[in-house]
């Protein structure tokens, strides 16, 4: 996209499993990360809930007028405990209801995470129950006040683009590093739809960190709730939120697939964009009926 601010990346797994704790936001801080139902009332299908994530692409704060630039499903089964998360690469061009064909990223522009997530309803037949959005500065503070997230890398990554600059092996990354590495894609061989598949990684891991402290530690689930709350401004009811954050903290981060759209790339008149390719469908039905990948 011209002229677009840089992107970022959302991180689902510290609201759903947070968030049933926090309470009111404290008042001092600004809401850099927020959350809300999708439908007036929540009716999981079936035992199965769904959460869009999205990352934003504003440097300071949280508009809803921003572009999206990172976007995710996560889903969960809470009968069997397993569930995925799904990557869109943020220039899928897609029918936006009531503004015709675009960008996947503006639907967040045009009527924020609202119209979002009627647009990845459309297209995926996913019942979405919540959305949790956060920008730049909440991503680095919320990041860095957990005391950083651990991923484990294959090859290095250095990325001209976001700063990336990763040594193979498993690297405790901080808020700076996360930023950088889930920004990172003209290193990468699939571009932006690598960058996707890397911001899913990155959720897990998270994830991964907060199950790991509270089974060390049930007592640590205070810091995330303080860290927590110093972040996020919640429109959903209290006792939702308490019940997902016990039903989150019990996922093991194994179970949970992460698996990007398959797309192909090609222009909308002189835009470059990419395509749905229709073998994602086997991949919605899927997700729809397990909420798992």
């Amino acid at each position: 996209m011209i002229k677009r601010s840089i992107g970022l990346v959302a991180l689902v797994a510290t609201v759903a499993v947070t968030v049933p704790l926090i309470g009111a936001p404290d008042a001092t801080q600004a809401s850099s990360v927020t959350a809300g139902r999708v439908h007036a009332q929540f009716q999981p299908t079936d035992g199965k809930i769904f959460v869009l994530v999205i990352g934003n692409d504003a440097r300071s704060g949280n508009p809803n007028s921003s572009r999206a630039d990172a976007i995710h499903i996560a889903g969960i089964d809470t009968k069997s405990m397993r569930g995925g998360i799904l990557n869109f690469p943020r220039d899928t061009y897609v029918s936006i209801p009531g503004h015709g064909s675009g960008r996947i990223n503006e639907a967040l522009t045009y009527g924020g995470p609202q119209l979002l997530a009627r647009t990845l309803e459309k297209i995926t037949g996913i019942r979405i129950d919540y959305w949790v959005m956060v920008g730049f500065e909440g991503f680095q503070g919320i990041v860095s006040a957990l005391g950083g997230v651990r991923i484990h890398f294959n090859e290095p990554l250095f990325d001209t683009g976001s700063g990336a600059h990763i040594r193979a092996g498993t690297r405790r990354l901080g808020g700076k590093s996360s930023l950088a590495f889930v920004r990172a894609r003209k290193s990468l061989p699939s571009g932006d739809i690598g960058r996707s598949t890397n911001q899913g990684r990155f959720l897990i891991g998270l994830l991964r960190k907060l199950r790991g402290e509270v089974h060390t530690n049930p007592a640590s689930v205070l810091r995330w709730m303080a860290v927590t709350r110093r972040f996020a401004r919640l429109d959903i009811p209290a006792d939702e939120l308490f019940r997902l954050g016990v039903l989150a903290s019990q996922v093991s981060a194994r179970d949970v697939g992460n698996v990007t759209i398959p797309v192909r790339i090609g222009f909308a008149g002189a835009a470059s964009v990419v395509f749905i390719e229709p073998r994602a469908q086997d991949i919605f039905k899927r997700f729809r009926k397990t909420a798992r990948l």
